[in-house]
């Protein structure tokens, strides 16, 4: 959030995969001790947990289970606004990301830049929609935050590296500058686009 006020970088705060709220609360308030006080907060989950692992997480080194993570939409909605979320910029979309990651999501969504994007979702098979969804948001410095990149053992075949990888070679005019590393999964990059 600092960076994102340091730059005067429009947009909003996108977060996939929610569980109980912590991040998503941490990002409300970071964003308002720094002053970012027409960024709107986007929440996306299925509210039921990760969906059975398929595909290639299927065969990795640690799996993780089907409904892991779960936590209901009114709990999380609950948690944050007793935390101190300010409900009225809140938006949750709850669903599987497979069936919501729609364009009719983005009509119905006010959302017009990103500035950014928590990703939390686990699984290849998650992220691949979540970045497909991403695209038309993204912005020169839009920040991207990967929670689970060295999951299945740092492994860039799995997961959320794989996704990414695969993202990039599909959008040619988005490329992406490593900016800082957190705990032992997370990862964070700033994204650019080609405008010419």
């Amino acid at each position: 959030m600092e960076f994102v006020a340091y730059s005067n970088l429009e947009g909003d705060y996108l977060e996939f995969g929610v569980f109980e709220g912590a991040h998503f609360t941490a990002a409300f308030h970071f964003a308002r001790l720094n002053k970012l006080d027409s960024m709107n907060f986007y929440a996306f989950d299925s509210f039921l947990g990760l969906p059975e692992v398929t595909g290639v997480d299927r065969n990795a080194p640690r799996q993780f289970s089907k409904g892991e993570y779960s936590c209901d939409a009114e709990t999380f909605a609950r948690n944050i606004s007793r935390d101190g979320v300010e409900m009225n910029r809140v938006k949750l979309i709850p669903g599987w990301f497979s069936e919501t990651l729609t364009d009719e999501t983005k009509q119905s969504l006010k959302l017009q830049k990103a500035a950014v994007i928590w990703i939390d979702c686990d699984l290849y098979e998650s992220t691949v929609p979540v970045l497909d969804f991403v695209v038309d948001y993204v912005q020169d410095g839009t920040v991207l935050i990967f929670d689970d990149w060295f999951c299945f053992n740092g492994n860039p075949v799995y997961g959320q590296q794989k996704a990414f990888k695969e993202w990039l070679e599909r959008n040619p005019t988005i490329s992406a500058s490593e900016f800082h590393k957190y705990g032992w999964a997370g990862i964070s990059f700033l994204l650019h686009r080609q405008t010419n």
